[in-house]
Formats: C-alpha cells, sequence, structure tokens
C-alpha cells in the first residue's frame, strides 16, 4: 500500500471514529432546556475574556495557514498569505508552475520551531517534510501588513 493510500485509510477511519463518538451513546436524550432554565443558567454564567493571541502565536498561525493553503490548493488564500510584494509575482506561468509543482511534489507538513520577532518583523523557523523532496528546515520572513504575511523562505537547510 502507498503513504498516501495508507494516509487516506487511517483519514477515514478516525473521521468514523469521530462521528461515531459524536452520536448517542446510549443514553436517553435529555429533556430540553426550558427558556427558564436557559435564563437562570445565562443569568449565574461567569463572563470570560480571552486575551488576544500574542505576534508569536499570531506568526505561528501565518506559518501554518500558508501551508494549509498551498496543501489544499486554494490558491486565493495562498496569495492573501503572502506580503504584497511577494505575491504580486504569482501570476500568469509562474502560477502554473505552481500549481504543477504542489501536484508533482505533493503535501508537506511543517513544524514551527522557532519565532523570532523584531517590530513589524518576524523569522519562522520551520522543519518542513514534504512528500517527494524529504525534510528540509526553512527560514520565513515575515512582515506585519494587514496581519502578518509571508514572505519569501529565506535560505534552506
Amino acid at each position: 500500500m502507498t503513504s498516501r493510500r495508507v494516509l487516506a485509510v487511517l483519514a477515514a477511519m478516525l473521521v468514523t471514529i469521530g462521528l461515531g463518538a459524536g452520536c448517542s451513546r446510549g443514553k436517553v436524550p435529555a429533556a430540553p432546556e426550558t427558556s427558564a432554565e436557559s435564563s437562570r443558567t445565562a443569568a449565574s454564567a461567569t463572563t470570560t475574556t480571552t486575551a488576544a493571541p500574542s505576534d508569536e502565536d499570531q506568526v505561528r498561525a501565518a506559518v501554518l495557514a500558508f501551508q494549509d493553503a498551498y496543501n489544499t490548493q486554494n490558491w486565493d488564500a495562498y496569495l492573501q498569505s503572502m506580503c504584497p510584494s511577494w505575491a504580486a509575482q504569482y501570476t500568469g506561468p509562474v502560477m502554473d508552475s505552481l500549481r504543477k509543482t504542489r501536484v508533482d511534489q505533493g503535501l508537506t507538513t511543517v513544524k514551527v520551531m522557532t519565532v523570532r520577532i523584531d517590530g513589524d518583523d518576524a523569522t519562522a523557523t520551520v522543519d518542513a517534510q514534504n512528500e517527494m523532496l524529504g525534510r528540509k528546515t526553512l527560514d520565513f520572513t515575515l512582515v506585519r501588513e494587514d496581519g502578518w504575511r509571508v514572505c519569501m523562505p529565506n535560505g534552506v537547510r
């Protein structure tokens, strides 16, 4: 069995398990909550606030969103996750080449190892594993322009 097929079978099994876990566990369903109970519950609930994600968390999320867009071939999201100067280069034959490269080389998984932030610039060191190319370490440069955006990767190690 090829590795892709094994992954597909495992993914299907996980989805099936997840769907089964979400179904009834053989217990009698609870009676629907009345509006009076809802009001009491809402009144007694404490308000919690969630802190905004840190710059480091936002950089990590930007790198993962960039890679997810590439893997899923969501080219609009891919271009939107790039800094404008880099995205402007991805038109016509360059974009066609990128699409072909994605199909030929398969999926890439990434793990953000470190993040360094200097004002509106950041560097994310990423461990990347590609189906065809193997494992590499990359440094991604990001800029804060209406959110964190990925620019051209610096050096491959």
